[in-house]
């Protein structure tokens, strides 16, 4: 780059993608999400400083798993998951589940519906907890939205594990943007 200007605006826009992901992670730290919220942290930082697009890739690749496993661990917490349930009751349900739900083209409202209307609680437990939740990801929808009402209907907003939820989406975006700008940096 030509100017010296642009590198160092460069660094600091970065410098302050990073600040932002650890200023969101602080409140969110708590005894059961601190292990996986603190490998966020660290694997932000690493990208920031990586040497190449493919290592600041890796960083962030590794970040998202463990924001991945905090939302997990959260969302396990919030909902209530049946006790008499197998693997195999749960495996099949989630097959019909998805079958429904990828013919909607808004399946972040329907699965809202669905949880306030179904008295069945494994799938009240599969729509509201882990699988629902990736299966929104895999379908390629923005969870904000759906884990805000979520988290209204499960009264859990002021949890840890609501505010988990709720700051998923958001966090998740953060560490998207420190990914961007780590790359630009690097050229």
């Amino acid at each position: 780059m030509a100017d010296g200007g642009t590198c160092e605006r460069d660094d600091s826009g970065l410098t302050d993608a990073v600040k932002e992901v650890q200023e969101m992670i602080a409140p969110l730290r708590t005894a059961e999400l601190a292990e996986n919220l603190g490998k966020v942290s660290a694997y932000v930082q690493s990208a920031a400083r990586a040497k190449d697009s493919k290592q600041a890739g890796d960083f962030i690749r590794f970040a998202i798993l463990n924001l991945d496993a905090a939302m997990t661990a959260a969302l396990e917490s919030a909902v209530f998951r049946p006790r008499l349930a197998s693997k195999s009751d749960e495996q099949k349900k989630a097959s019909a589940l998805q079958k429904t739900f990828d013919r909607i083209d808004s399946p972040a409202s329907a699965m809202l519906e669905h949880f306030r209307t179904s008295s069945d609680p494994l799938n009240k437990y599969l729509v509201a907890g882990p699988w629902g939740h990736e299966y929104l990801k895999k379908r390629g929808v923005d969870t904000g939205e759906f884990d805000r009402v979520l988290c209204g209907l499960l009264g859990c907003e002021g949890s840890p594990a609501g505010r988990m939820m709720l700051g998923y989406a958001r966090l998740r975006r953060a560490v998207c943007e420190v990914e961007r700008l780590a790359k630009q940096r690097i050229g």
